[in-house]
């Protein structure tokens, strides 16, 4: 089975090679008395401006408050993944994206999060606390739809938009392996009658959306310059690609269409061998308290995933972020853990039906 990362986004920018590691204290600085020696609490991360986020914002505190020390591993979830199967105690907490993790699950190599140790827990929007108990979100972000403001004036309201003959030719979407990609496919399913369980009516869909593409990109890079060459119109992307893209000066905005954007999540989760439990919990609680929350997600130009976070309207405004109840309610949250199950059929059936 295929393992995926959420996007590309901005996270890999400047991502250092391999597994190079950055540490929030010095490279050997040992964690508070009592920890194992050898370095500080292992935790992988996607490198780029994700990385430097957490570098900025929680590791440093985290060790600044506790003594703890932190060593943040680049790995992005695929990887992160591979290390875990290799190696029982690569790391001691884990970043991960829903479809890695699932993955993780399925192969025995998570255990549950102690509730009774995640005091902040309580303060999380509903879709980014795990119902089994395994993981919690520290962000929210969402793919729905972009188009260019200077091609279309009159924005798309509905993901049943794409299918209309007025843009044929000028639709983009990603190929299934990217989060894009599988994303619009199970939207596609579920706006024909199925589901990430039944996934018949969306590759339908999508087959008879053939005439109106431009182009199935691969990457959010791809996307950027088909938006800006000229080659898409619009098409299926990332919130906060878009708004990266439009703070670069490009002719684009974000529509979260009618039946819902779909949510996308990281996940933070406790793997099988850990051997520092205390002190990842007591890391991830301070990951997802309001305050550290709140200055991470705004260091990554994402959303928060703690309900008690308030951020200044310059940033709402300058971002497209899934922020407050009502826009966080309002997301379409998929069955990742079917999509982690199914995704790699899917790859196989949309080389065949779709990408040929």
């Amino acid at each position: 089975m295929p393992t995926l990362d959420r996007r590309g986004f901005l996270r890999l920018t400047g991502a250092a090679a391999g597994a190079a590691v950055l540490t929030a204290c010095g490279p050997n600085k040992p964690g508070k008395p009592g920890s194992p020696a050898g370095g500080g609490l292992k935790i992988n991360s996607f490198g780029g401006t994700f990385q430097s986020a957490v570098q900025s914002t929680v590791a440093d505190a985290y060790t600044t408050k506790t003594g703890v020390g932190v060593d943040l591993i680049t790995a992005i979830s695929s990887d992160a993944l591979t290390k875990m199967k290799a190696a029982n105690n690569a790391f001691d907490l884990a970043y991960l994206d829903l479809a890695p993790l699932y993955q993780a699950k399925s192969a025995g190599l998570l255990q549950k999060l102690d509730r009774g140790k995640l005091p902040s827990v309580s303060e999380l929007y509903p879709l980014a606390v795990d119902k089994d108990g395994y993981w919690v979100a520290e962000l929210a972000s969402m793919t729905g739809i972009v188009y260019n403001t200077e091609k279309i004036t009159t924005p798309p309201k509905s993901w049943k938009d794409l299918w209309d003959p007025k843009y044929r030719g000028k639709v983009a979407i990603s190929n299934v392996s990217g989060t894009a990609g599988y994303h619009f496919l199970a939207m596609a399913a579920r706006l024909n009658g199925g589901s990430e369980s039944a996934i018949d009516p969306g590759f339908a869909a999508v087959s008879a959306l053939k005439p109106s593409l431009s182009a199935i990109y691969s990457t959010p890079d791809e996307m950027s310059k088909l938006l800006t060459s000229g080659e898409a119109d619009l098409g299926v992307w990332y919130a906060d690609r878009t708004s990266a893209l439009k703070s670069s000066g490009a002719p684009v905005a974000f529509v979260r269409p009618a039946e819902g954007a779909t949510a996308i999540l990281s996940a933070m989760c406790l793997p099988k061998a850990s051997a520092r439990a205390q002190d990842a919990h007591a890391y991830l609680d301070f990951q997802i308290s309001s305050a550290v929350n709140g200055k991470f997600v705004q260091a990554i130009a994402e959303g928060p995933t703690n309900s008690k976070v308030t951020l200044p309207q310059p940033f709402l405004s300058a971002n497209y972020v899934p922020y407050g109840q009502k826009e966080i309610s309002s997301l379409v949250q998929l069955d990742s853990e079917a999509i982690s199950r199914n995704l790699s059929a899917w790859i196989t059936r949309w080389q065949q039906e779709i990408a040929s």
